[in-house]
């Protein structure tokens, strides 16, 4: 897995800079942390990934996955979009965000959430939002770096029903 964590004093300083006050940092697995049941109005999960999306930055990065590790991140993303959803308050929204194109980590991780959560569904994003030219017709967003010059990233806005 590709680490793209900022450490804990480049966060306090981001905070300190920014004047913020409402971010508490908290270290530890957030698959293990319950204290934040339906306190949340937005969450976004940037989760990690294989980082596919990024192979013009870092070709390195393809002779490093194979299917295990695929799986093993699946996986991981699963259990993560699990525990950061019950952290949404009825009517709330989760957005779920990879670096990487791999339906395996991207579609399949959303779908097998959603079958699994009938109180959840996808929010396409607005018609006159400038991410609406991204959005598939399933409404989550796919960059393509080969069509849009751009990173290759996955997006997909959850509401809590």
């Amino acid at each position: 897995m590709r680490s793209r964590c900022v450490s804990f004093a480049q966060t306090t300083e981001n905070i300190e800079r920014l004047q913020l006050s409402s971010i508490q940092i908290r270290a530890g697995d957030s698959r293990h942390c319950s204290d934040f049941k339906q306190t949340a109005d937005r969450i976004l999960l940037d989760a990690p990934c294989s980082g596919l999306g990024t192979l013009h930055k870092r070709p390195d990065i393809r002779w490093q996955q194979n299917l295990e590790k695929i799986g093993q991140l699946s996986y991981l993303q699963e259990e993560l979009l699990t525990q950061t959803a019950s952290w949404v308050k009825p009517g709330g929204i989760l957005v779920y965000a990879t670096c990487t194109l791999n339906s395996l980590e991207n579609e399949k991780v959303v779908q097998a959430f959603l079958a699994r959560h009938s109180d959840w569904q996808i929010q396409a994003p607005d018609p006159d939002s400038p991410a609406a030219f991204f959005a598939s017709d399933r409404g989550w967003i796919k960059i393509l770096p080969n069509v849009h010059q751009m990173d290759g990233f996955f997006m997909v806005k959850l509401k809590k029903n």
